[in-house]
């Protein structure tokens, strides 16, 4: 056999050698089948990923006699008050929400005062500089249910000497309470007992013109946070 009759001969072994091949690896739709490789084996020496929960979007808060969701960024802490069982504080940053489930008053005057469920707040300490004194301006927004929000709020306009107002040309609020028919600050469970709700909104600040602006999205969205919580209040004992 010549040379060139040997490179011919090889030539046609390898050509056939690959039409084989391919014919293995064809697969019958026509299309070739990838070459995979097995996937490792967990032995024991690889730790598996670590799933995180996601975060709860909200709490419950209970005692002997309420029963409240707070949401996240929000924290409940017991307040203590020898007019009020089991009343609560729920704050975020500034924003401070008061639910008093048991609260008394001692006026004897038929819905109680303002002092007696605004004093000891600290931006109507801010503003009313004389006790019992009643400052600013209201405005009515239905809340939930049976029960109003009475708004405060506070201007240049409304300063008198027992009410100190801002320096900077706003109007802002600085206090919010809810009420329901036939109430005035104290929301009574039974005529003629005095025994009721009380739910104020109030600011942590000193300085009358840190105070949220009249109409500012942060105030519309707090005073609406805050409802929403109170909303979620169950009264357990009455």
């Amino acid at each position: 056999m010549n040379n060139r009759s040997y490179a011919i001969g090889v030539a046609v072994i390898v050509l056939a050698i690959l039409i084989g091949a391919f014919i293995i690896y064809k697969s019958p739709s026509g299309t070739t089948t990838p070459i995979v490789e097995n996937p490792p084996v967990n032995n024991g020496t690889t730790t598996p990923p670590v799933v995180t929960p996601p975060a709860p979007t909200e709490t419950t808060y209970e005692n002997t006699s309420l029963k409240l969701s707070v949401p996240a960024g929000w924290t409940a802490t017991a307040a203590t008050s020898a007019t009020s069982k089991d009343a609560v504080n729920i704050a975020k940053g500034n924003w401070i929400l008061y639910v008093s489930p048991h609260a008394s008053q001692a006026s004897g005057t038929e819905g109680g005062r303002f002092a007696e469920i605004g004093m000891g707040a600290p931006s109507v300490d801010a503003v009313v500089t004389t006790e019992p004194s009643e400052c600013g301006t209201t405005e009515k927004t239905a809340a939930y249910g049976i029960y109003t929000r009475v708004d405060y709020f506070m201007s240049a306009a409304e300063k008198k000497d027992w009410c100190a107002a801002p320096t900077n040309g706003k109007t802002v609020w600085f206090f919010s309470y809810l009420t329901s028919p036939g109430n005035g600050f104290f929301n009574y469970y039974k005529k003629d007992v005095n025994d009721g709700l009380v739910v104020t909104m109030a600011y942590n600040s000193k300085v009358v013109n840190s105070f949220p602006v009249k109409g500012s999205a942060e105030l519309t969205a707090a005073l609406k946070e805050m409802t929403d919580i109170a909303k979620t209040l169950v009264i357990k004992t009455k």
